[in-house]
């Protein structure tokens, strides 16, 4: 089982204490989502005149790097802004280059008022089209997250029908579909020829305070085998997310919960 952790999970922590701990657990990935107070890591000196130095200190720790996590967001109906996402996605193209890295995480975004569903889906393809030629300069795919009007499977496949998914993937999180009401075995077999990626994590009430695995109202005994039932064998990401709830579990605590949850329970 290939584990990975979120930046999102210990947001105030720095680059060795986050590998320092993910290599006691025996996590041996690291999906940056922002590093301290820069939510963009390509604007890091780590990740730019210093990354050699950041490989090899990850290398020399057994860690990969399996997705990089961008706010590249299809549905930009501004100029300016969906300028400023290509940019950033040749960023992190160039960086996951570099890195070795096979996947960059992108959100399809929701509808702003006054945009139809019809308008939206032909914005977020066509947007899509340009996310992919560049990926694909630089050796890698862009996967779309299941999350805000793209939560569920049948919406992912509605914007990503056309595509072939050696050039376009999904990121599963388990539970941005299961709250539109969709089961985990619906959404595993609907995206299986595009699963790329999946971010585990729980949480319960309205609210959606995050828990440590297996303390809040996810399914993930439902999702662990719908995921057993396609064959998955990629990583899985701990997203928990610090960074946005400060009441989310510390990480000190939810990495190593992690690791031991995911090996012990999660295909119990």
């Amino acid at each position: 089982m290939k584990l990975t952790v979120s930046t999102l999970s210990c947001p105030a922590w720095e680059l060795p204490r986050i590998v320092q701990t993910a290599q006691a657990c025996g996590i041996t990935g690291i999906d940056f989502r922002g590093l301290g107070a820069e939510i963009d890591i390509t604007r890091l000196p780590l990740f730019n005149e210093e990354l050699d130095q950041t490989l090899a200190f990850l290398r020399a720790h057994g860690i990969e790097l399996p997705c990089l996590n961008t706010s590249v967001t299809l549905i930009s109906p501004a100029p300016e802004r969906w300028s400023a996402m290509l940019d950033e996605a040749q960023r992190y193209g160039r960086l996951a280059e570099r890195a070795g890295t096979r996947l960059l995480r992108i959100f399809g975004g929701g509808l702003p008022k006054g945009m139809s569903r019809e308008e939206g889906l032909i914005m977020a393809q066509r947007h899509l089209r340009q996310i992919v030629k560049i990926c694909k300069a630089y050796g890698c795919v862009p996967i779309l997250e299941t999350h805000d009007d793209w939560a569920t499977s049948t919406a992912v496949l509605e914007l990503l029908h056309e595509f072939d998914p050696a050039d376009v993937g999904v990121l599963w999180d388990v539970e941005h579909p299961w709250r539109r009401g969709e089961s985990p075995a619906d959404t595993a077999r609907a995206l299986r020829k595009f699963l790329r990626h999946v971010h585990v994590k729980d949480s319960r009430g309205d609210e959606r305070l995050p828990t440590l695995l297996g303390e809040g109202s996810l399914p993930l005994a439902d999702a662990a085998a719908a995921l057993r039932g396609i064959e998955y064998d990629g990583w899985y990401c701990l997203e928990c997310e610090k960074r946005w709830d400060e009441k989310a579990p510390e990480p000190e605590v939810s990495l190593p919960q992690f690791a031991t949850y995911m090996r012990e329970r999660w295909n119990r």
